[in-house]
């Protein structure tokens, strides 16, 4: 009797949570349907998890037998994942990018040096940029986290970030989507 009257509790108190969460979304989702408000909020979550810079993920010798470099055109990348955090953003507030790539260099803990972009677009024309130079692409698999505001100002609608690498010996681009929508 006891065990099922926890049960009942901790159900009860999963759906009043649900029940609450589901609210405030829709409370909060400015027009959007209460499922986009919720992966919404669960965006922002994410998001708050994350930390600027860079991480790695495998080191170099789990990379090169998992991606088998040793048959690959080398230096070669891999962009794993390029993501933008929550995909919709407030005007005013930041959002975070998330890169990670996989990385297998010409030989053993070979670093590739050149220049990486963040490009910011909106109706086809750059509202930001930001290049970072000499910048190192390292052997293995690393995770890079950078968070970017949005002026207040901002016109509502949809904005493109290309990321771009450029070196002598590897280059890459890759774009996400995110919208801004007004406070």
């Amino acid at each position: 009797m006891i065990n099922a009257f926890r049960t009942t509790s901790r159900l009860r108190a999963l759906l009043l949570s649900f029940g609450t969460l589901l609210l405030v979304a829709c409370a909060t989702g400015q027009g959007s349907s209460p499922v986009g408000a919720i992966q919404s909020w669960f965006s922002r979550m994410e998001k708050g998890t994350r930390q600027p810079g860079e991480k790695l993920v495998s080191p170099a010798d789990v990379v090169w037998k998992e991606r088998n470099c040793a048959r690959l055109q080398r230096p070669y990348i891999d962009i794993d994942l390029n993501e933008v955090l929550p995909s919709r953003v407030t005007a005013g507030e930041e959002f975070n990018h998330r890169m990670i790539y996989s990385m297998c260099p010409i030989r053993t803990a070979e670093v590739v040096v050149g220049d990486l972009s963040r490009r910011i677009l909106f109706k086809g024309n750059t509202v930001f940029e930001d290049v970072s130079r000499r910048f190192e692409i390292r052997p293995g698999k690393w995770q890079l986290d950078a968070f970017i505001g949005i002026p207040a100002a901002a016109p509502a609608g949809a904005y493109s970030l290309e990321v771009a690498f450029s070196s002598s010996t590897l280059r890459f681009q890759r774009s996400a989507s995110l919208v801004v929508i007004r406070p």
